[in-house]
């Protein structure tokens, strides 16, 4: 039985580049399903260039120095001690993470639905539970942290390319099913702006430090995680 289109689609999303036969045949069998491959194909090679990060030599270096800092109060640094150990997975995983002085994108819009057709599927077949430690190693990277209403939701969290620098991609837990979020340090929104493309809705969210996009499908009500994530994507106390 050949693959109907909507299959199609799901699977191009999740494995744009699969070799699996079946997939193969039904790419081959009409215009349309070749198009959309070689869409997917130039998205694919469109995000692969935003990423190339040589890991830094002095790496070793700037953790010792952090391991060295004063803590802060327990309440807001709890998860400091055990995410040092985290963050040289996370520095080392991140190699090949610099972004391309050629943006890519046109508008905020454009990258969200580009960034989600691309990757939001893929990642959420892929979810599970990320240890709260592992979510503030990501978010100190940008001097910022996640509240536990956040933090403790996160199902799978990644670096990620944004409209202007490096950014967070992550999954989270909710009681409507698995929702996408986009973390983007160094980009202004319009906030509340919602967005619908494809089965799903965006709304971003302009917060203190950056901006985000939720992401879920349309029954899920993601504006009502609004304040989840506006409240929870905070500034790093400062050390001075």
């Amino acid at each position: 039985m050949s693959m109907n289109f909507s299959e199609f689609k799901k699977k191009l999303g999740a494995e744009p580049l699969s070799d699996d036969p079946e997939f193969r045949a039904a790419r081959e069998s009409s215009p349309e399903f070749e198009a959309a491959a070689r869409k997917a194909e130039a998205l694919e090679e469109k995000l692969a260039r935003a990423f190339r990060l040589p890991v830094p030599d002095d790496l070793a270096e700037r953790i010792s120095a952090l391991a060295q800092q004063p803590a802060e109060a327990p309440e807001r640094r709890r998860w400091l001690p055990m995410a040092l150990a985290a963050s040289l997975l996370v520095a080392v995983g991140a190699a090949g993470l610099v972004w391309n002085s050629n943006r890519g994108w046109d508008s905020v819009e454009e990258y969200v639905m580009d960034h989600y057709r691309h990757d939001g599927p893929r990642t959420i077949s892929r979810n599970g539970q990320s240890g709260f430690d592992e979510v503030q190693s990501l978010f100190a990277t940008f001097d910022v942290e996640a509240a536990p209403a956040l933090a403790d939701i996160v199902g799978v969290i990644k670096y990620c390319p944004t409209p202007d620098g490096k950014g967070v991609h992550m999954v989270l837990n909710t009681v409507q099913g698995p929702v996408t979020v986009i973390y983007m340090p160094e980009t202004s929104v319009q906030d509340r702006e919602v967005l619908a493309f494809d089965d799903v809705e965006a709304v971003l969210v302009e917060l203190e430090h950056g901006s985000a996009a939720i992401i879920g499908t349309r029954n899920q009500g993601i504006l009502e995680l609004y304040a989840t994530v506006h409240d929870a994507i905070l500034p790093l106390p400062d050390r001075s």
